[in-house]
Order: C-alpha cells, then structure tokens, then sequence
C-alpha cells in the first residue's frame, strides 16, 4: 500500500511541477477563450489532503492562470485544448475562492469552496430515493428530516438522469448547493444520511455528489475500457452503440415504432376513459370556475395514492400592479406524470411522454404578459397520473411566479394555497397497465441499462474530481444472475481505474430483505410464516455475491436485510443504511478502529445431530436485535432438503438443530426475499450478514 501511495503522489507532484512551470506569461500567450469544467463551482467541497487538478479547455497552446486559497498557477492546454492547474494538498476548512483567469481580464469566479472529504453515491432507485417524495418514495420522519436538513459544511451535487451510448462526455449539468431544507427533501436518503453522520463524527466538510438511476442494471455503469480489459462481449455491443449497422438501426427503428403505436393506443384510451367527465372537468381552468368546495390538496403529490387518472390543481395568486402585462415564469417543480397548465384560462404549457424523463422533469412555463393582470389570478394545472404516485411532486420553494425580465422577487405559491379535484380514476383492470418499453428499446443503445451509457454520461465528467471514496447501493435489477459476481468486481476495479486510485474505498449496501413491490395492498405481516425453505432465492444469491466483494481489498458493505420492507422494494428506513455505511467509512477510510460490521460466517462444525457455526465480526458478542432466539435459520442433511431450524447462541457461536433432521450437512441463514425473524447481531449493533454454509467457491 505505501509503494502505491507513494507513485500516487509522485506522479501528482509532477503534475503539479509541469503546471506551475511559468511564474509569468505574455499576454499573447493567455487564453481569449477557455471553460471550467462544469464538476467544479461555487459552493463545492474539494477533496482535502490531496493534490487538487483544477481543469477545463482552452485553445491548443494558450494559458490560463487559476487561483486558489491565494496559490496561484498557470496552466497551459495541450493539444488536445485540456488544461490541468494543481494545486496541493490542503488541510479542511474555507470557504475559499477559486479565479481562472484569461487574456483581457476575462476570469470565472467560484466562491464558498471549502476542503473536506468528498464520496460519490450511485447505484439504482434505492440510492436515488430521496428524504421526502411521494407517499411510498420517502424516509420514515421524512419531514422531520427535512426541516433538520440544515447543514452549512455539508455540500450536494444532484447529477441528472443523462445517457450517452457512444462517448464519453465531458460535462456535466446541475451544480453544487449548500444542504438545507429544500435542497436536501429530493437528494439521495442514503446518501444524506451517510454524509451527516460523517459531517458529525469528523467535523470536518462533506461533499456528496449523486449520480444514481432507478431500475438500472450494473452493466450500464462499467466503462467501455473495462469491458475491453476482462474481454466481456459488452465491449462489442458499446462499439456497435457508436457505429450501429444499418440492419441494427432499422431494427431499432421499428421496434421503436411498434412501441410509439402501442403506446399512443394505451394512452388514447386512458384520456377516453371518461368523456362526459373530462367535459364537465373542461371548465376548470377558467378563472371564473367556483373551486370553494374543492379539497385541500396534500403535497407534495396530491392525487389519491390509490389512483391512477386525472387530477387538477388550481391556486389563485396576486400580482402587483407593476406586473401587469409583463412576461412571467411560472415554476412547478416536478409534476408526475404529464401536466397542461394554464393561467387565466389560458394553457402556457404542457409536458408529455414525448419529454424524457417526463414524470420527474421541473415544470417552468413563459406566461405572456398579455394574460397577467394586476390582483387575482388563476393558475390552474391538469394532471394525468398513469403509473403509481402522481401530482405536483416538487418542494414548497420550487412553486412561484416571477418577471421574465429583470430582477423581480418571486411570489411564492405555497401548498397552503394549492386545492385539488379528481377529474376522473381510470379502470386500471379493464384499460390495463401502461405498456412497458420492449427488450430492444430498454436493452438498447438509447437505454439506461445498455453498457456503459451511465458510465459514460453520469460517472466519467467526475473522474478528474478526486473523491475519497464510493457508496454504492444498487443490484435488484440484476437479481439472480450469477454473471453479477464478475460485473460487480469489473465496477469496482474499473472506477479505481479510472480515478487511479487503486485502494480507493468502495462501500456497498447488501440488498434489504423484500418480497413483493405491493405498497397499496400490503402483504400480511406474518405471510413468511408460511412459507418453506426455498433454494431458488434471486435476492439471497445476489446477496452472497455482493458480501464476496468483501475480498476485494478497502471494501465494506452495509447489511440491510434486517431493515427491508416486504410489500415495498423502497424501504423507508434509510437512517440506519446511511449510519451503517458511514461506521464502514470511518473504519475503512479513516481507521477509526471501530466495530463497523456485524457477524460474517466463518467456519462449520457437525456436533451430535447438531451444527455450530463459527464467525468474524463478533464484536463484543453474538446477540439478538429483539432479544429472541435466533430465527431465519435452516438446516438440511444429506438430501439437501431444508427445514426450519432452532438455534441458540452459545458463547460466541450458533448451535443450529432439528428434530427433523438427525444427520445435519449444512446451514442457511435468512436465505430468502424476507423474513420478519432476521434477527443475529453482535452486540455493537450491526445485523449479520445472510449466509448458506454449502456456498460454491467463486473465482
């Protein structure tokens, strides 16, 4: 580890030697024209104790001069127009300033900087889900959290759903913002939660940068480099993405078509699901439209969680008498699913399934000055709720009027004011679900599971962002599949790679116990009661492969299967995911020498019709959460067949037995989607681990 460490800062001090090469610089020579890669801004957290590379393009040959924390460097763009200024290692604490500098005074100028320790948190929806959403896509005490979401030296960078299938992009959008109430309702739970436990215990600032995508796969987030390295064929399906065949591309074509008809079909019967009803519902746009017995709308949502239709929102707003006939901007936030919105009566917008990303984008409509008039007016927004949650999904502060011109206040639209009426609920049995799009299309070269698409777009602008570490929380969407042994050791090795930081610390959060995604109509509590040992358990395989990850060296992992939900694959109890991930970083990254894991299975041993399990990461002792005997475990003999087994803790080991079985060969611990008695743990607190003693060798 030192030889490493020590050619990874020779080479950053070269790098830091060749761009401070020049004290001075003929004007001729600075750049008229050069960028700052968009990953660095105001507000952001820079990586303490490391040498920072500031960088961004210029023209081929032309300098620019950047200054940080009073150090200044000149950097020169080589010939590809990249220039790279580093600075050296700081200590944490700010705020700082950042000035990049060219020919004729031009300079970009970053405040509020501060150094502390910066993490990338990604993965799929369980990393995405934010501290407050929809009824169903929220922590529990979401609003509690929220209102204490104020931390000043805590940094976020939300990372937009974006996707490229044929290059690397080398930009960015959104930007970094202080964590408070508002930026924090719709940033990564996990996320959050992890970056405030290490905020506290270190004392130090926290930069978190998301990049996380619902339902995504593993493969999309693997470079293209590394398939090419492990001699994957999803190399050949990357090159192919960037140069598709005309047989390829007329495939894709008229699958996309086939899609478009079914799709337009379904959506044609949904808005006729009740003519006479969105006839009456016509005249509710309309200032003049009496909505003094509507409901109260409860947002963020708004439209019954039990139904899918069409709903309208309407708040009345007064306006100044300096704003009539003037050109408003009339902001929403994210409205779920489709919207048209009007004002006065007037529609000044819509956005339907033709817009990517359509049931998450932030509405923001130009309202004409010829419909604002000073004193009341009407904002009125239809929405149609295909799938799930639906309704005005953003926060309070992302709903207001503002002048399109100048440097108006904005007039706030508090969910106070916002009232509700249901237009019509379709008939989800007889119209059926929304159609999903086909393999081709979601396997394809415009999908987020295609790969190296997420990678590409979401992962590569940040690899010249140093960053301590990864939380990485994702692996339902590869349930199942034994291929995800070798893809989850390609990702990790392959971002080491790419941030060449080979020992950079890589936490993952082990899939939470689940059964069934049925939110709106729970499973009984006891279902599992019933149900028999099982073999072919998809989420208890890819469990096993995720806690062989644990051999790659500086990785750390989060069990959850203690925690988990069985009727929502969300669970809402993201405090301890973050906590316990957070105890794995400080352990990990900076050797805190705590106990940061709970028991892992060890070794085995028969005893009299009786098998006792041996364990690392006992802690201060095996324990119950619950105070209960050990439950979740089973046991078989020489045919394999399993049933329920009794265990007891007997010092630092379990001693597992049936009656059933009289000559015992093998144990399971909660090998299964869920089980309500999950309950071994050490007594520091961390949950065991799922285990089967008959597990194959993994190469």
């Amino acid at each position: 580890m030192k030889k490493r460490m020590t050619a990874i800062f020779a080479a950053a001090a070269m790098a830091l030697a060749m761009s401070a090469c020049c004290t001075s610089v003929p004007p001729e020579k600075m750049a008229g024209n050069f960028t700052v890669h968009k990953v660095f801004g105001s507000h952001m957290v820079l990586q303490r104790e490391t040498p920072v590379t500031i960088s961004g393009t210029a023209e081929p040959g032309k300098v620019v001069k950047a200054t940080l924390a009073g150090k200044s460097v000149y950097a020169e763009a080589d010939r590809n127009g990249e220039w790279k200024a580093v600075f050296p290692a700081m200590e944490a604490g700010g705020p700082y300033v950042l000035e990049v500098s060219g020919k004729d005074g031009k300079k970009e100028v970053f405040d509020d900087i501060l150094f502390g320790e910066v993490w990338l948190c990604s993965g799929q929806s369980n990393m995405q889900m934010p501290v407050m959403g929809g009824q169903f896509w929220q922590v529990k005490n979401a609003q509690q959290e929220v209102k204490n979401g104020n931390h000043p030296t805590i940094r976020l960078f939300a990372v937009p759903l974006t996707r490229s299938p044929g290059y690397i992009q080398k930009e960015t959008k959104g930007n970094w913002t202080l964590c408070t109430p508002e930026t924090v309702r719709k940033f990564s739970a996990a996320g959050y939660f992890f970056g405030r436990q290490l905020n506290r215990d270190l004392n130090v600032p926290i930069g978190l940068i998301n990049a996380s995508w619902g339902g995504t796969r593993i493969e999309p987030w693997i470079s293209e480099a590394a398939y090419i390295a492990a001699g994957r064929n999803e190399a050949n399906l990357v090159k192919a993405a960037r140069t598709p065949s005309r047989e390829q591309e007329q495939k894709l074509k008229k699958a996309q078509a086939e899609y478009q008809v079914k799709f337009n079909k379904w959506i044609k019967a949904f808005h006729s699901t009740n003519p006479a009803a969105t006839a009456k519902a016509n005249e509710w746009k309309n200032p003049s439209c009496d909505d003094s017995k509507w409901a109260k709308a409860v947002l963020p949502g708004g439209i019954p969680t039990d139904v899918d239709g069409i709903g309208w929102f309407r708040h009345s707003v007064n306006l100044p008498a300096d704003w009539a006939g003037k050109d408003l901007l009339l902001n929403l936030g994210a409205v779920d699913d489709c919207d048209e919105t009007f004002f006065n009566g007037t529609k000044v917008g819509e956005t339907g399934p033709d817009t990517e990303g359509y049931w998450a984008k932030k509405r923001c409509y130009l309202v004409p000055g010829k419909l604002v008039k000073a004193g009341r007016n009407v904002i009125a927004v239809r929405v149609a709720d295909h799938f799930s949650n639906g309704g005005l999904m953003g926060g309070e502060k992302e709903r207001f009027v503002t002048l399109k011109q100048g440097k108006a206040a904005r007039i706030a639209l508090p969910d106070s004011g916002w009232k509700f009426k249901l237009e019509f609920a379709a008939d989800m049995k007889k119209l059926g679900p929304r159609p999903s799009t086909p393999a081709m299309l979601s396997g394809g070269v415009n999908s987020a599971s295609y790969p190296s698409t997420l990678f590409n777009s979401m992962i590569a602008p940040w690899t010249r962002y140093p960053i301590r570490g990864i939380i990485w929380y994702q692996g339902c969407s590869n349930a199942g599949s034994a291929d995800y042994y070798p893809l989850h050791k390609i990702l990790i090795n392959d971002w080491r790679t790419q941030w060449k930081n080979p020992e950079m610390p890589f936490l993952l959060v082990q899939l939470a116990g689940f059964e069934s995604h049925t939110p709106k109509k729970r499973l009984a509590d006891d279902y599992w009661t019933r149900k028999a040992p099982q073999d072919r358990v998809p989420y208890a395989l890819t469990r096993e492969i995720q806690a062989e990850m644990l051999k790659l060296p500086n990785t750390g992992m989060a069990v959850a299967m203690d925690i988990g939900d069985h009727s929502d694959i969300h669970p809402a109890d993201k405090q301890t995911v973050g906590y316990r991930l957070a105890m794995e970083a400080e352990r990990i990254a900076y050797h805190s020498g705590k106990v940061s894991q709970g028991p892992l299975f060890k070794s085995m041993k028969i005893e009299n019709g009786k098998i006792r399990l041996f364990f690392t990461n006992v802690g201060k002792g095996l324990a119950t959460k619950d105070g209960k005997k050990p439950g979740a475990f089973a046991i078989a003999g020489k045919d394999g067949k399993y049933v329920w087994a009794d265990a007891v803790i007997d010092g630092d080991t379990v001693v597992v037995s049936s009656p059933k079985v009289k000559d015992p060969r093998n144990v399971r611990y909660a090998w299964v989607q869920y089980r309500g008695d999950v309950n071994l743990c050490n007594k520091d607190g961390f949950a065991a681990s799922p285990f089967r003693t008959d597990k194959p060798q993994y190469k």
